[in-house]
């Protein structure tokens, strides 16, 4: 099975353990990856957003506009240091003291995900996390690669689809290449909204 999606361009399906990355302006490409997440509803899946930049509250909401919003069928990891409940609207939250917490970060993604396989809704996974620049901010570029790979070889072994932003703006050249190196494909997606999809694990029409 894949991971059809119709938030970058209609026709596109990605492989299952595939993971893409989205760049672009920041607000662009954070919208871009909630808009990959909601659509989880079309196969009955599931979904797990790492947010460093919005808390719970807000990313509840974002789901809600979007129509995506099921307690059972979303679970977020709130990196922003705010305190809160453990649940937001019936749905777990897990929250990190800080976003360049990589070591937390792993840990409650993998007890969210044995959380959806225990409840036999593990198979149909969408991780998004919003965003590598921000973890960039907290951590040097080695730190941050070696994380992404483990993480993305968890995407791959799971058979989940991984969803990432990062704004290139933000970063030198180096900092960019070295980033997108570990993601299968990526979407580079304009000031206009249009994504140019590049790499391998997807097909299209």
């Amino acid at each position: 099975m894949r991971y059809e999606t119709s938030a970058l361009s209609d026709g596109v399906a990605f492989n299952e353990g595939t993971s893409l990355l989205v760049s672009g302006p920041s607000t662009g490409v954070q919208e871009q990856v909630y808009d990959l997440l909601a659509e989880r509803t079309d196969s009955a899946g599931t979904a797990i957003l790492i947010s460093t930049d919005r808390g719970a509250p807000e990313v509840v909401r974002s789901f809600e506009d979007r129509d995506a919003f099921d307690a059972g069928r979303v679970a977020f990891i709130d990196c922003t240091g705010r305190d809160g409940p453990e649940d937001e609207q019936g749905a777990p939250v897990r929250r990190l003291g800080s976003p360049g917490d990589l070591t937390g970060m792993s840990l409650e993604f993998a007890k969210l995900v044995d959380r959806f396989e225990d409840a036999g809704r593990g198979d149909r996974v969408r991780v998004g996390l919003v965003s590598v620049s921000t973890l960039l901010m907290y951590t040097d570029v080695r730190t941050a690669f070696r994380f992404l790979h483990v993480f993305t070889s968890r995407i791959r072994s799971g058979g989940l689809f991984g969803i990432f932003a990062m704004d290139p703006g933000m970063h030198d050249q180096k900092t960019v290449n070295t980033v997108r190196a570990v993601f299968d494909c990526e979407a580079r997606v304009d000031d206009g909204g249009e994504a140019d999809l590049r790499g391998s694990g997807y097909t299209v029409g």
